[in-house]
């Protein structure tokens, strides 16, 4: 593929990034093949009133290299994209990981205090059982007491 500008030009042209769309002048853009042995049916994008005026400096661009520069734009455009996603990702990773962590440790205050708390319920009933069995031991040992100064 022969470089832009072996073009048979007599001005230097506009540089024009990617597949054209209309001239400097705001004319609309045609494509051609070449006939110049050097280029031979090699497309190109050419202003609509440059072939009436070639003495004007008017948009020409080869086709190809056109092509190259617009798959060149969106190989640049999807890695700031994909590069915006990683950031994303890491920023949407480093909040969950944080919020879990948080979580972690109100459920577990919460563990903690729920447990705490059935101690303290389990606690209290006990001692009120070991009253009542300690009453019932004492009336018990008093019921022996009586009983064997009665009969012995």
């Amino acid at each position: 593929m022969t470089s832009s500008s072996t073009s048979s030009s007599r001005f230097p042209r506009i540089s024009t990034h990617g597949v054209p769309r209309r001239c400097w002048c705001g004319e609309g853009i045609t494509s051609f093949g070449s006939s110049t042995a050097e280029n031979r049916y090699r497309r190109f994008y050419r202003c609509e009133i440059a072939k009436d005026r070639k003495s004007e400096n008017h948009l020409f661009k080869w086709i190809d290299e056109a092509l190259l520069d617009e798959i060149q734009r969106v190989d640049a455009k999807h890695e700031r994209v994909a590069q915006g996603l990683s950031n994303f990702e890491e920023k949407v990773m480093t909040n969950v990981k944080s919020e879990i962590a948080r979580l972690e440790l109100e459920m577990s205050q919460k563990l903690k205090e729920k447990v705490n708390l059935e101690i303290a319920r389990v606690e209290k009933e006990m001692k009120e059982k070991l009253k009542i069995a300690t009453v019932g031991m004492v009336v018990a040992v008093a019921i022996i007491g009586i009983w064997t100064s009665l009969y012995v």
